[in-house]
């Protein structure tokens, strides 16, 4: 068994967060010795069952914190209060045989490194390629592509990132994300009249302006249901008026586990409407379920559908085409049925089982 250290920058509530507690926690159980590093000392949404949970001081980490707030209103400026030396302390420390760093910690690989040279590094890639390169990291580009030339592994989530990470490491993984909801839960009856979506709020990545025109050509009786919250949902509220869209476009907001089995429960169809994602974790969720799955064509849902075997996807921005996708199985519950078969078939791919047994290959290196 291998002592393995996971990196993350907080606990609170998002994609990253929930699968890391849930492989960390996974492989502890397993009986590796698993240290989760958290740099913040804010409240935990997630369980952490590893066998070592390090994180600052809560009066250090607050203070430190508003120190970074007042850099920022006084001359809008936190060079000074970066997450380095937090790195630094909480990597003081320990001895691992693995250590995984989310992408919060890419651009502090050096730091890790140096602290534990004995270590092999994974850096864990929760998000398309083009998107780390041509966005996140735009103005480090340089710090990124020495990281993971430097990394001893570099992990993705689907085929189409995994390609173009090996033109820098030809060590590189593809492990998708697993299921991290009950997969024995109950099953979706078909015959409801709502689509369900499950989305943070973010307009650009989310496509939440495509998510708005596809919910003005639904037939009547028909609405989407979106759970999730996010920094543009105000915009959306406003959005959703103003084009008369409240019985089409239902917001939800966050759901705890419980509820967001109801959503899914509850639909007869999922839809997803991302310009890019990495491996989305709603996918799989409402996969479990028994819903036809509806998408665009981006590398992620190419994945998770296995090339449009097990989902319908059409192509990148055609509204017209999602809405056209979308009638078909309205008008049709046996072609429903059909892709209601194909998911509950491709989700038996992403059980956690079946993803651990990819991170031990991992970890027998």
């Amino acid at each position: 068994m291998a002592n393995v250290a996971f990196a993350v920058s907080s606990l609170s509530m998002g994609g990253i967060e929930r699968v890391t507690t849930t492989i960390a926690n996974g492989l502890a159980a397993q009986g590796h010795e698993v240290t989760l590093v958290n740099l913040s000392n804010r409240k935990e949404y997630f369980p952490v069952r590893t066998q070592y949970h390090l994180k600052p001081g809560w009066l250090s980490y607050n203070w430190w914190r508003v120190k970074r707030k007042l850099a920022y209103l006084s001359h809008g400026d936190t060079s000074m209060y970066t997450w380095g030396p937090w790195v630094s302390s909480q990597f003081n420390g320990g001895k691992y045989d693995f250590i995984i760093l989310n992408p919060d910690f890419f651009i502090y690989y050096d730091i890790v490194k140096k602290l534990h040279p004995e270590s092999k590094i994974y850096l864990w890639m929760h998000n398309n390629y083009d998107t780390y390169v041509s966005r996140y990291f735009k103005t480090k580009i340089d710090i990124l592509e020495e990281s993971v030339k430097q990394a001893d592994g570099i992990i993705c989530l689907e085929s189409y990132s995994a390609r173009r990470w090996r033109r820098w490491n030809t060590c590189v993984h593809v492990i998708h994300n697993p299921l991290t909801m009950d997969d024995d839960g109950a099953h979706s009856s078909l015959q409801s009249q709502t689509i369900a979506c499950t989305s943070r709020l973010v307009k650009e990545q989310k496509g939440l302006d495509y998510l708005l025109t596809i919910a003005g050509e639904l037939p009547e009786g028909w609405h989407i249901a979106l759970a999730g919250d996010g920094q543009d949902r105000k915009w959306l509220q406003s959005e959703i008026v103003a084009r008369g869209l409240e019985s089409k476009l239902v917001l939800r907001g966050a759901l705890n586990d419980e509820l967001l089995n109801r959503h899914y429960i509850e639909a007869s169809v999922f839809l997803s409407t991302s310009r890019w994602e990495g491996f989305p974790l709603v996918a799989a969720e409402a996969m479990s379920r028994g819903l036809p799955f509806v998408a665009f064509d981006i590398p992620a849902m190419r994945e998770v559908t296995l090339n449009g075997k097990y989902g319908l996807l059409v192509p990148s921005g055609d509204t017209g085409e999602m809405s056209r996708a979308l009638n078909d199985l309205i008008g049709s519950v046996d072609m429903r049925k059909q892709y209601a078969d194909l998911s509950l078939e491709r989700v038996k791919a992403f059980r956690l089982d079946c993803i651990l047994c990819e991170w031990n290959k991992c970890l027998i290196q």
